[in-house]
């Protein structure tokens, strides 16, 4: 066989190969920066990043808040309890009995004491107002300077949050959920669908309240009004995030997946991984969604499913340990034994395509509830960021170019036709 036919051959081979092996992601993710645990043992939990991607947060064994280009960081009290404004300034810490609100350099503003143990805190977007809830079923709203605002008894708190327009409190409560006006007045609860429900999601533009609690997820409007609710797991759901108007939620489960589900509750795409999923995070327009956990791999993904980029931590992620930027450019997350800034640069043209399951959703109620009180709550108008589809299907594309599967082809049939020649 001459020389140049066998090269010929071998390059052939070599373009076979590609075609059945497909095409190397061609997104980039590297880290920026990684700060170490202050202490052994000590865990990171609770990450929260600015929408601008300038500043990060993280509670757990020690608070810590840091802007990117890490000229501004401090740490100091455990923060198992925490929360940040929105726009980065402002944190609220349970600290025993006491509700402190700390500025963006770590000083403290205020303390206001409790007749008992804070379990609950948030922060308003700009910090005008805080709440605290305590191991009694009391909750208070403070002023920023400090003053008292407002004052309500109810049963135990599990999680409050405040809506971007600041003007509705909502409480996942050993009773069920409840709505409150910032001065705590009561404005509409359900308490027929049972109490399962720990943590509160507000769309950007506070139209929509994602809540969940053991396999369950519900959508509610701002005014009570009981959008759906849905068994979209197996296992427990971990974690859960959404794009700027919820209209693409995303969770983590203990099914060992990533799953997305549309605005109506229907389940679009699973992304199935070995082991359970804790944390997951999506940027406004949800064209990057991520996840990790117990693997200690960070996959990201697109809005419709494909493997973006795919990258190894030191140690397992816990719940609550993965933050984006609103753009997707910025990613943090911790793992057992640092904070981790990654910088993300996707090529949305040349990624890997990875089967996705589509998954019906089990549905276990979706009628509405009637409110305790007719008083509606009208958020502040926001300029909405327009959501992205959500594509059905999930039919890959062939990771292979025309040019490629030409080449291969012929390659062999000249394969075939130097066979048969004596």
């Amino acid at each position: 066989m001459p020389a140049g036919f066998r090269v010929f051959l071998a390059i052939a081979a070599l373009l076979m190969i590609s075609c059945m092996a497909g095409v190397v992601t061609a997104a980039s993710i590297g880290n920026e920066w990684k700060d170490r645990a202050p202490f052994e043992g000590s865990a990171y939990h609770g990450v929260m990043i600015s929408p601008d991607g300038e500043r990060v947060f993280t509670g757990g064994s020690q608070m810590y808040l840091r802007n990117w280009n890490g000229t501004q960081k401090w740490g100091g009290r455990a923060g198992f309890i925490t929360a940040m404004s929105t726009d980065g300034n402002y944190i609220a810490s349970g600290q025993g009995n006491s509700l402190v609100l700390l500025d963006k350099d770590g000083a403290e503003i205020w303390t206001r004491n409790m007749n008992t143990d804070v379990r609950a805190v948030a922060v308003s977007g700009n910090g005008t107002y805080a709440i605290s809830a305590d191991n009694q079923g009391n909750i208070f709203t403070w002023s920023h300077n400090g003053e008292l605002v407002g004052r309500n008894k109810t049963v135990l708190v599990k999680q409050i949050a405040i809506s971007p327009s600041d003007n509705l409190v909502v409480a996942t409560t050993e009773g069920g959920l409840k709505f409150f006006t910032p001065a705590l007045d009561p404005v509409w609860s359900d308490v027929k669908n049972g109490s399962i429900d720990n943590d509160i999601i507000f769309s950007g533009d506070g139209a929509t309240i994602i809540t969940y609690g053991g396999n369950r997820l519900s959508s509610h409007t701002n005014t009570g009004k009981l959008n759906w609710m849905n068994e979209v797991t197996k296992g427990a759901i971990l974690g859960t995030a959404c794009s700027y108007d919820c209209s693409v939620i995303v969770i983590s489960s203990q099914d060992s997946s990533v799953q997305v589900l549309d605005r109506y509750g229907t389940i679009r795409w699973t992304y199935p991984v070995e082991q359970w999923v804790n944390s997951v995070g999506i940027s406004q327009d949800a064209r990057v969604i991520a996840g990790a956990g117990i693997d200690q791999n960070l996959y990201v993904l697109d809005h419709a499913g494909k493997l973006l980029a795919k990258k190894k931590m030191d140690t397992i992620i816990h719940p609550r340990s993965l933050a984006i930027s609103g753009d997707g450019r910025r990613i943090v997350v911790a793992d057992e034994r640092a904070l981790i800034g990654l910088s993300f640069s996707p090529d949305m043209d040349n990624s890997e395509w990875l089967t996705v399951i589509p998954t019906p959703a089990r549905v276990t109620n979706t009628l509405t509830p009637v409110p305790t009180t007719e008083a509606p709550v009208v958020p502040t108008p926001v300029t909405t960021v327009p959501a992205t589809p959500v594509p059905v299907t999930t039919t890959p594309k062939s990771p292979v170019d025309p040019v490629t599967a030409i080449l291969a082809l012929g390659a062999g049939l000249s394969l075939v036709q130097g066979a048969r020649k004596p």
